[in-house]
Order: structure tokens, then sequence, then C-alpha cells
């Protein structure tokens, strides 16, 4: 499957009052407003598996809350609707923001090595002489070290998995996506033993019932012509919107509620979710 591009956008999320039900007819009247502006279709639905990585005291998670993003995560794409085969290959993603703009560095890895990359040695090596997959060489060895040396340091490890069904328009300079049917895991480095995550049998510690839109622009922070036209015909409001952050609410209030940090972390995760409505 092609990995999305964008890794150096102004980025928007959106909340669709739509119910889920209605995705396909969502789907195809968007489909129809955009097509002028040139942004298509450009996937089947995919079932997106995102495992986010923090510390014994979610340092990224507090990152997070006080407004300097930074997310640890490897993702997996699956095309929903079919038979599951076992995942080959993941992305290895670091996201920062600045202001509106996001910044993500990403490489993909094999299974065998992304087990490999995840391993932490008991000191810590110097980073610039790691071996780098065949794969990473050029364009992704910078991020390899740099998320390597984020990963030891940090001691960052798998907390939370998200799961959700995705449907995607791209154009020149933008790409907006549709996320729907979110599910939170509570997980542990055995989750890359599951061969798919698209159908898994456990059940989830939370789920979300919103639509959510994300907006990915190439450029100057400008709201783009036909976002408008989609506000004309759909009820979008603006919503800051992390799924790490609604799922680890699902994690404090259940398998982590004896979590030494949940009493400090749910009344600013309650508040981070009330304020994101921005209109």
């Amino acid at each position: 499957m092609i990995a999305p591009a964008f890794n150096d956008r102004v980025e928007k999320k959106y909340q669709i009052g739509v119910d889920q039900s209605r995705i396909t007819e969502l789907w195809r009247e968007m489909g129809g407003l955009l097509r002028p502006y040139g942004i298509l279709p450009v996937q089947k639905i995919t079932s997106v598996g995102s495992v986010y990585f923090d510390n014994r005291d979610c340092d990224l998670l507090r990152f997070s809350l006080l407004g300097h993003l930074m997310l640890f995560r490897t993702r997996a794409y699956e095309t929903f609707g079919q038979s599951s085969e076992a995942i080959s290959n993941y992305w290895v993603e670091v996201k920062t923001a600045r202001g509106a703009r996001r910044m993500k560095k990403r490489f993909p890895l094999a299974k065998s090595e992304l087990l490999k990359f995840l391993e932490v040695e008991e000191r810590c090596p110097n980073f610039t002489d790691f071996e780098v997959p065949s794969s990473c060489a050029g364009f992704y060895s910078e991020g390899y070290r740099e998320a390597k040396e984020t990963l030891v340091t940090m001691g960052l490890k798998p907390m939370l998995l998200v799961t959700c069904k995705r449907l995607a328009y791209q154009g020149a300079m933008d790409r907006l996506s549709i996320d729907w049917d979110v599910k939170y895991y509570s997980t542990t480095p055995n989750v890359y033993e599951q061969p798919s995550w698209k159908y898994l049998v456990q059940p989830p510690v939370g789920k979300t019932d919103k639509i959510i839109l994300e907006t990915k622009c190439v450029g100057e922070n400008v709201e783009p012509l036909w976002l408008g036209e989609l506000q004309r015909r759909f009820p979008i409001r603006a919503r800051e919107f992390l799924k790490p952050v609604e799922g680890m609410d699902n994690l404090f209030k259940g398998p982590l509620k004896q979590h030494k940090e949940a009493s400090y972390f749910l009344p600013r995760i309650a508040e981070y979710m009330a304020g994101g409505v921005l209109g």
C-alpha cells in the first residue's frame, strides 16, 4: 500500500456530526464536492493500527497535554474487508509540532527489523554507530538513528494500540482523511506477536463513536476553499483531538487505574478533551 505523504504539513482536526452508519453516503458526497478542486480518493477502506509508546512516567503524554506534542509510534496499514494476512511491514514514526505545523519523521521496517530495532541495550550505545537496515539507507537513515536514540534514552515501551478505519482524498497540495470505528487497546511488546490488528478478538478498553476529519496542507496556514464547501454541506466543527490522549484516558480508568500517575493525568485529560472543541 502506498504510504501517506505530507510529512511536513499544516494539520488540523475536525469532528463530523454524522452517524457512523452513514459513512458510505458521506464518502460519496464529499468526493463529489472535492473533485472540482482536484482532490480525489486515493485508497480503499484501510485498517490503520498504531502502537503508541511512552515511559513509566508517561512523559510523552505529559508533553502533549502541555502543548509540546511528541508522539512515538509504530503503524501498520491493512486493507479492510479482505482476509487477514500477517503484517510484514511497519512504519516507525516520530511526530512533533510547531504551532499548527506537524513534522513527522518516519521509516519502514520489516517485522524482523522492527523487533531488532525495539531491543534496548543495557548500556547506551554510540547511536552514530548503529547498523541501519538496508531498507533505511539514505533518506531514512537519520530518522532511524534519531528514533532509536529517543527510544533508548527515554525508556519508551509500547503502551496503547489504537485501531480505526480510514478513507482518504488527496490533491497536489492537500490531503484529508476520515477516521471512524476508533478503538483503544492496552498493549505490551507482545502486540507484535499478533499477525494482524484489523480483526482483533480481544475486547478494547474503550472506543469512540466520533467521525474524525483530518486535513493536511502543504504551505502556509490558510484555510482551503474546499473546506468551506464541506462545512456548508456537513456539520463539521474544529476539534483538536489526539487519539492517544483519549486512549490513555481509557487506560487510566481501566487496566492502569492503579498507575502512580493516574490521579494526576485523569483531570488534565478531561480538561484537554473539554477544551478541544474549537468551533
